[in-house]
Formats: structure tokens, C-alpha cells, sequence
């Protein structure tokens, strides 16, 4: 768990390796950075790869909602396009 600059420098760091040649994985449980930088994304379920590929064909709210059992928001970044997950949140009065 690293604060929001260190993250995006290591992640920085992780692509400049990449664009040198370099094999680089990263392992991510925050889809939002991971979207952010990867080039491919492998999402699994108990164990199981569910999808591969580019963050826009793996990031979908219906895999997504599936794999997580919670409803889930896609939609593209306003600057890069890039898929921004977020997980549908409940008002608390309608917790009630």
C-alpha cells in the first residue's frame, strides 16, 4: 500500500523498464491504477484466469460485476480515455 505519488512513481518506474524491453509484472488489486498503466491485464477468480488482454476489453462492468458479486461502473477517463472502475455505491439512507 503506497500513498498515490509513490504509487504512480513506481508504476512510472515499471513502465520506463518496459518500454526498454524489460519484462515487468505487476500484481494490483486497485483496478484503477492498473488500468491507468498497463498495456495487458490478466483478471482472476478463485483462482482462475476469467480474461486477458488490453485494460478496455478485460475491464468490462459486466465481467467486472460478476467476478467482484458487487455492481460495477466503467467508463472512460476524460483525459486518456483509459476504462475508470468504480464500485456502484449505496446513499446511506438507502441503508436503511
Amino acid at each position: 500500500m503506497l500513498d498515490l505519488r509513490h504509487q504512480e512513481l513506481v508504476l512510472r518506474t515499471a513502465r520506463s523498464r518496459a518500454a526498454r524491453g524489460d519484462a515487468v509484472v505487476v500484481v494490483l488489486h486497485d483496478l484503477g491504477p492498473a488500468a491507468a498503466h498497463a498495456d495487458r491485464i490478466v483478471l482472476m477468480a478463485a483462482g482462475r484466469v476469467r480474461a486477458d488482454g488490453p485494460p478496455a476489453d478485460v475491464l468490462t462492468e459486466t465481467l467486472l460485476t460478476e467476478v467482484y458479486r458487487h455492481d460495477i461502473e466503467v467508463m472512460p477517463h476524460p483525459r486518456t480515455g483509459r476504462p475508470l472502475v468504480l464500485p456502484v455505491t449505496v446513499p446511506s439512507e438507502d441503508l436503511t
